[in-house]
């Protein structure tokens, strides 16, 4: 299964998921599926920004001794930001509206993650 049937699944599975996008250690897209009129541009360079943000919360995890952290989410009021850690640096960012049950979303990101893992 290709990345970006992957992708369209997890949309397609996710009640208020409107963008997912996978990426590299850099904060290099790899796939990238949305379903609403956004630029391609502004939905990397989201993904990209949660590198940096998956990166000060590892430094702050480890200095603190908490353990490594494997996602997290970033609530903007309207829009929320679902990040998931894969392995060798690759995650995986779900941009999802208010419709979004979050418990819901991270069950369909794992299945995502899992599935995602298998191909790389």
């Amino acid at each position: 299964m290709t990345f970006q049937l992957i992708l369209h699944e997890l949309l397609a599975t996710t009640t208020g998921a409107f963008a997912a996008i996978f990426l590299d250690w850099e904060g290099e897209t790899v796939g990238l599926v949305c379903d609403r009129d956004l630029s391609d541009h502004d939905l990397r360079i989201v993904g990209a920004y949660q590198a940096v943000v998956l990166s000060r919360l590892r430094a702050m995890c480890y200095k603190l001794a908490l353990g490594a952290p494997h996602r997290y989410t970033l609530d903007f009021g309207s829009t929320l930001v679902m990040a998931s850690d894969l392995k060798d640096g690759y995650y995986l960012v779900l941009l999802l509206d208010r419709r979004a049950n979050e418990g819901m979303a991270w069950h369909q990101l794992e299945t995502t993650r899992q599935k995602l893992l298998s191909e790389i």
